[in-house]
């Protein structure tokens, strides 16, 4: 018997925390394996992602932190790994360094410790995090995990030999839900007619991904009567609701905002191309479910997108600014019929090769039996 506990701080609507679900999932079919997803906050149906995404043979904990500091969280850690007992510890965004009294008071219990940067190290964790971090790796008692070449580099940046390992980040790929056929005909009505290119986007309304940028880029192919639409899908944090209200405001016909869905699946089975506008990145799990359905990203060169988005797979700008996307995304729109084609078939070839949950299980499992 494997234990392994999968530690997040809350199940909310992000790439990092369906990540986890999703190689929770797959490491639970391997005979043998007991598996545990830890939530440092209490779970929120209304807020977080439905706990029917997770395989009934995955157990979830939650340890109601409150918001803010709530030095009770240490205890608690401590408490649930004591009692677990567990082989392996694989913390995700800012749980690791709330590990740090349970692996101070467990040094003689010989479970290994896993930690994963989503996202380049400044982005990913605050000074103090960092600082609690440098003390394990140094220490060797935390083993570091980077999901992309970029976060590789920022890590070696900051932590400098410290920085090893480097699994690129999986998921699974899209599938049609019950509710396809109904999302086809929702996104032909927003068509203007059947030959409109449908682009999707699929990330937090948030300064991070940078929809504006989008936005002004679909207004100028609006003045200059493109035939194309963007779809926009995800939630906005309340910190962020000022800029979702002037892009709502502001945004021209061709955008539609439908929210945070649950079949996003649907969407991507719908669309021609996904867009994604970053600043920064680690390596979007949007972009792997986009791939895995042969749509085609047009992308800024944001973090671990440069990884993955090339002339065969894609359109990726050459730098994040207005001008610049605003090609991308009429080099896709003026591309001949067997280019994306043949863009769509090297996509699909990449997912499997590189990017597929299944993949990337294995690669963490070999991780967990060697360190």
């Amino acid at each position: 018997m494997l234990k392994i506990v999968q530690m997040v701080p809350a199940l909310g609507w992000g790439g990092a925390q369906i990540f986890c679900i999703q190689l929770c999932n797959e490491l639970a079919s391997y005979p043998g394996y007991e598996v545990t997803l830890v939530s440092m906050y209490t779970h929120k149906p209304d807020k977080h992602l439905p706990l029917d995404l997770l395989d009934k043979r995955v157990k979830f904990v939650t340890l109601g932190k409150h918001k803010g500091p709530d030095f009770r969280i240490f205890s608690r850690i401590h408490k649930l790994l004591e009692e677990i007992k567990p082989d392996v510890v694989h913390t995700h965004l800012h749980t690791g360094y709330y590990c740090l009294l349970a692996y101070l008071k467990m040094k003689a219990v010989p479970f290994k410790k896993i930690h994963t940067f989503h996202n380049l190290v400044k982005k990913d964790i605050p000074w103090y995090g960092r600082s609690v971090y440098n003390y394990f790796f140094k220490k060797n008692i935390i083993h570091p995990v980077s999901i992309s070449e970029e976060v590789f580099k920022s890590g070696i940046a900051q932590f400098g030999s410290s920085i090893k390992t480097l699994i690129p980040n999986g998921s699974v790929a899209v599938s049609p839900s019950p509710q396809f056929d109904q999302v086809k005909a929702a996104v032909n009505q927003l068509k203007k007619n059947a030959d409109t290119k449908v682009l999707l986007n699929v990330a937090r309304i948030s300064k991070q991904k940078n929809q504006q940028l989008l936005l002004d880029c679909m207004r100028t192919l609006e003045a200059e009567n493109a035939n194309v639409i963007a779809i926009i899908l995800g939630d906005c944090l309340p910190d962020s609701k000022h800029i979702y209200d002037n892009l709502i405001q502001h945004k021209p016909d061709n955008v539609h905002f439908l929210g945070q869905l649950k079949n996003v699946s649907d969407y991507y089975l719908n669309a021609d191309a996904f867009v994604l506008s970053s600043i920064f990145e680690g390596l979007p799990i949007s972009l792997l479910e986009a791939i895995s359905a042969g749509v085609i990203p047009v992308c800024t060169p944001a973090g671990g997108v440069i990884n993955i988005v090339n002339n065969n797979t894609g359109f990726l700008s050459t730098e994040i600014s207005y001008a610049s996307y605003l090609e991308a995304i009429r080099k896709y729109l003026g591309a001949k019929p067997e280019e994306i084609e043949l863009m769509k078939s090297n996509c699909k070839k990449l997912y499997e090769k590189e990017y597929s949950m299944k993949s990337c299980a294995v690669k963490y499992n070999e991780l967990y039996l060697s360190v």
